[in-house]
């Protein structure tokens, strides 16, 4: 009896700890290994899926999983993907930007607002493609936040290409140092500080109204 308890015991535990692994989707989901099978059969019907594994991490007694899901079809594609738990667990809470000199230096930084900065260079296709939408969120928040472009560009290329391809960000060059600080080694990337320089939210691509939601916020406070 004491041996059938002691197994039970043990089967009881694998179980629990089996239950513990956890799928992280865009929009707050969060699934069992179960419930994540189900949520990619009813979206595989849609067309092809392409599964990749973008971050493994534990958070008290669980694992959780944080899959990058892409969905095409004849004619459109869709992508599920956690970018705000991805950019807290990778990327610095708190991020040393207001300090460095490079900025403290730059007369056009009002270091009372909060900070919308952009991480490019010029040869990256995705990058130069998204300047009409930030140039317009530029535009309509102008006078409330910093919008700050950063790239490793040498200044003359970037001074080139802003002759033709209009950026209307504050646009600071020759920032190798500056990016590998802030920890940003894929492009484009673009995240929200406050005036403080303390990190709020990693910025997805094209995700207007979550952007304005989080910059609305910032500016009430």
């Amino acid at each position: 009896m004491k041996n059938i308890f002691s197994l039970f015991f043990t089967l009881s535990i694998i179980l629990v700890f089996s239950q513990n692994k956890y799928y992280r989707i865009a929009g707050n989901k969060i699934f069992d290994e179960k419930g994540y099978k189900n949520f990619k059969d009813s979206i595989s019907i849609k067309g092809k899926l392409t599964e990749s594994i973008a971050l493994v991490f534990k958070k008290n007694d669980s694992t959780f999983v944080l899959p990058r899901l892409e969905i095409k079809s004849a004619n459109t594609s869709g992508y599920f993907f956690d970018y705000q738990t991805y950019s807290e667990q990778t990327f610095k809470k708190k991020v040393d930007f207001t300090n460095l000199k490079s900025i403290r230096s730059n007369k056009n930084i009002d270091h009372s607002k909060p900070y919308f900065v952009n991480c490019w260079f010029i040869n990256c296709s995705p990058c130069v493609a998204e300047i009409p939408d930030l140039n317009k969120l530029q535009e309509e928040y102008k006078n409330k936040i910093n919008f700050i472009a950063i790239t490793f560009d040498n200044e003359n290329l970037v001074k080139r290409f802003l002759e033709k391809t209009p950026f209307n960000f504050i646009n600071l060059s020759n920032q190798k140092d500056l990016l590998h600080k802030m920890e940003v080694f894929s492009y484009p990337t673009s995240f929200i500080l406050d005036k403080d320089g303390n990190f709020i939210s990693f910025v997805p691509v094209g995700n207007e109204m979550y952007t304005k939601k989080i910059l609305e916020k910032l500016i009430a406070n």
